[in-house]
């Protein structure tokens, strides 16, 4: 809710500011429009309304010649176009003696005219001849007369249409209006009637034509029959298909019933194979592992019987001997069952072998069966392909004569019927009230876009201005704390704003001395306040400087070093701006005086002199800049120079340092390196966002201490956004004075 708060606030102070703007484009935009609107001459419209019909009056049940489908969308816009066509404008300035007129509501200008003569006097073209300047001409006024004095209006919801016609003359524009829907009707009658008497004549060629080739095509279908035999063609082909089906169902059967015996038997060829590295009896083992063996009753039967016996040897050699008469003969019944089971499974294994040959040789008969099939439908196939595309062609050219002959027929009834679905509902009558210029609305109409313009035009010149001109822009563009600002000002004595005379300073340098309960001097002594805030954690050594010249910058350190003074501090300004310096003129102290360059050059050397001024201003003094060195920056870089700043540093509670501008030397970057604080100046609606940014960017760069940015030469006049910080401050500064003197009253 507060950004919003601000940001309306925001466009309120660009709005005051550039209220000329809006006021000035407000005024030619609404005198500009009154005197258009009350010199223009009257406008009068006649409209005519016609009614479009969905359908054509249905008089006979078949289609006319020149039809359309009026139920798309699509047939009423190619009627309004029609309406606006240069066919129909020309046939209506004829009928009413207009076409070679000059009227002067008629002739409009033209930029394709001025092009011509341009072309001409350059010699880029030749002149026209009389005749080409009179068609030029004719349809100059068919395009005025089209795109000013014709007007279609559909009224939506329904099929009526209205016809409109404007002119400065009240019965001419309802004779345009009317004459141009007769005309339109009368065309629309014209063009259906023409398009049928020159349809008639089109088929009864294309009926001629029609019926030779279907004699022709009929013709070649009967010879093809005749020359394969053909009768019918969908009785073969069905018992083609039948048969070839049949015969693929018996082929996957049969390949079936192969697969499933194979099976088998390469289970037994796998196990005969294997005979040669095993025993007769492991073979025989394994065979009657197989399921038609397993299966076997018989086998089972004697498997049965083979147990039995089995058991009673066991018992038998429990009580006799191998040798002994009794287990001899059950021995010999096991031996002959053994015998019995192998041979009836050598029996059940010859049975696979045969029945896998069997099913292998019925699964190749078949299939030979069925390739043959497949070829014979192939060849009938190809047979059709030929008589289909025969008899399509006979029964295509049949349906085209059959169509021709039933069109041609419709088309002569139709060559007689004048009907259409175009009639007029009211005619056009002389209007009595003009409906332009409509002086109030227009007049209403510029002030609102004046109004909107000139707010527009204020906003894009704000948005074109890309100087730093708030608090929010060095916080927003420059991300660095905001410190204060200074209003701008020049001060004669009384506050009313004249510069000095030549040769003598000027008031505005000492405005805190001079005035000091000025607007100027309070914004002083508040970024004073917040200087010293910023810099508590760091130390007394500040540098001022700021992005390019003529920004305020040395004004700005003297008047802050005596609000420092006058706080109880112990100021000294540094004037190590070495190539235009600035501070003697400030504070009337001769140029020529030994300075901060001489203090640094004789350092350490016997007999050197102190520098220091004394001002009239308690507390406060000053070191010069002396004699401009012919390298600075390299005088600044020297030892020498930081060691003389430290040992001020603990003679004074403040000092403040002046130096060139960032962006035009590198004495400053050289001397943020050995202060405590640096702050950059920046003048308000002057200084560009980039130059600021670059400035900053060198400090930020060498990792100087950049305390913030301070706002110089702000207009208070046309920025009341900053009033109510501006009181706040001096609420707080005239607390912050009491503050002051009660305390060097208690220390007194």
């Amino acid at each position: 809710m507060f950004q919003e708060d601000v940001r309306l606030q925001d466009y309120w102070r660009i709005l005051k500011k550039r209220q000329w703007v809006i006021v000035t484009f407000f005024v030619i935009i609404v005198v500009s429009v009154t005197i258009t609107t009350f010199l223009s001459s009257p406008i009068y419209k006649g409209t005519t309304r016609i009614l479009i019909e969905k359908d054509t009056p249905n008089i006979l049940s078949f289609q006319e010649v020149l039809a359309f489908n009026t139920s798309d969308t699509d047939y009423y816009q190619t009627q309004y176009t029609i309406l606006k066509s240069r066919s129909l404008a020309r046939a209506v300035l004829e009928q009413l003696g207009m076409l070679q007129q000059a009227e002067e509501e008629n002739i409009g200008f033209s930029v394709r005219g001025l092009l011509n003569e341009v072309l001409l006097l350059a010699g880029l073209k030749e002149p026209l001849s009389d005749e080409a300047k009179q068609r030029f001409a004719e349809q100059q006024r068919i395009d005025n007369f089209i795109n000013d004095t014709i007007n279609i209006e559909p009224i939506k919801g329904s099929w009526l249409v209205d016809i409109s016609a404007v002119s400065k003359n009240p019965e001419l524009a309802a004779k345009i209006a009317n004459a141009l829907v007769e005309t339109y009707i009368k065309q629309t009658l014209e063009s259906k009637l023409s398009a049928s008497k020159d349809a008639g004549g089109w088929l009864e060629e294309q009926l001629k034509t029609s019926q030779q080739k279907v004699s022709e095509s009929e013709a070649a279908l009967l010879a093809y029959k005749e020359k394969y035999g053909i009768i019918s063609f969908e009785d073969r082909q069905n018992i083609v298909t039948q048969k070839l089906s049949e015969l693929n169902t018996a082929v996957n059967n049969a390949r079936i019933k192969r697969i499933g015996v194979e099976a088998q038997y390469r289970q037994i060829q796998e196990y005969l194979r294997g005979e040669a590295r095993a025993s007769t009896s492991e073979t025989l083992s394994k065979l009657e592992t197989l399921s038609q063996v397993i299966n076997n009753p018989f086998i089972q039967k004697l498997k049965a019987e083979l147990s039995s016996l089995e058991v009673e040897q066991s018992e038998l050699l429990k009580k006799f001997r191998s040798k002994h008469p009794n287990v001899i003969a059950v021995q010999s019944q096991i031996n002959s069952i053994r015998g019995r089971i192998n041979a009836e499974v050598q029996q059940i294994v010859t049975s696979i072998k045969n029945e896998y040959e069997l099913a292998l040789a019925q699964e190749e008969e078949m299939m030979a069966a069925l390739e043959e099939q497949k070829q014979e439908a192939l060849d009938l196939n190809q047979k059709a392909i030929t008589y289909a595309v025969l008899q399509r062609e006979a029964d295509s050219n049949k349906r085209v004569y059959d169509t021709l002959l039933q069109r041609t027929k419709e088309t002569n009834v139709t060559e007689q019927l004048e009907t259409i679905n175009v009639r007029v509902i009211d005619q056009a009558s002389i209007p009595t009230f003009p409906i332009a210029p409509r002086k109030r609305l227009n007049v209403f109409l510029a002030m609102i876009v004046g109004l909107v313009g000139g707010v527009g035009l204020a906003l894009f010149f704000e948005f074109l201005d890309s100087t730093i001109k708030s608090p929010d822009d060095i916080q927003h563009y420059l991300n660095m704390p905001f410190l204060g600002f200074i209003p701008k000002v020049a001060y004669n004595g009384n506050g009313n704003g004249v510069p000095a005379h030549r040769g003598k300073p000027n008031p505005v340098d000492t405005v805190v001395a001079l005035d000091p309960k000025s607007t100027v001097s309070e914004a002083y002594r508040s970024l004073r306040t917040n200087v010293m805030f910023s810099s508590l954690e760091h130390g007394p050594v500040l540098l001022v400087t700021s992005a390019g010249p003529t920004e305020g910058k040395s004004i700005t350190v003297a008047n802050l070093a005596i609000t420092m003074a006058q706080s109880g501090s112990k100021t000294l300004i540094i004037d190590c701006d070495l190539r235009k310096p600035r501070m003697h003129r400030i504070f009337n102290i001769p140029g020529s005086t030994d300075g901060i360059t001489e203090m640094i050059v004789n350092l350490g050397n016997n007999g050197m002199k102190v520098a220091v001024k004394r001002t009239k201003i308690e507390n406060l003094d000053i070191i010069p800049c002396g004699q401009i060195p012919p390298n600075p920056s390299e005088l600044l870089s020297s030892d020498h120079t930081k060691f003389l700043i430290q040992a001020l540093s603990k003679k004074y509670d403040r000092i403040l340092i002046d130096s060139p501008p960032v962006n035009v030397v590198t004495d400053p970057v050289i001397l943020s390196q050995i202060v405590d604080g640096v702050v950059l100046i920046v003048r308000a609606g002057q200084t560009s966002r980039d130059v600021a940014r670059r400035a900053r960017d060198q400090l930020l760069a060498v990792k100087a201490r950049l305390l913030g940015g301070v706002l110089n030469s702000v207009d208070l006049q046309k920025d009341h956004y900053y009033y109510y910080s501006y009181y706040h401050n001096y609420y707080y500064q005239e607390n912050d004075k009491e503050t002051n003197e009660q305390a060097k009253r208690r220390n007194a």
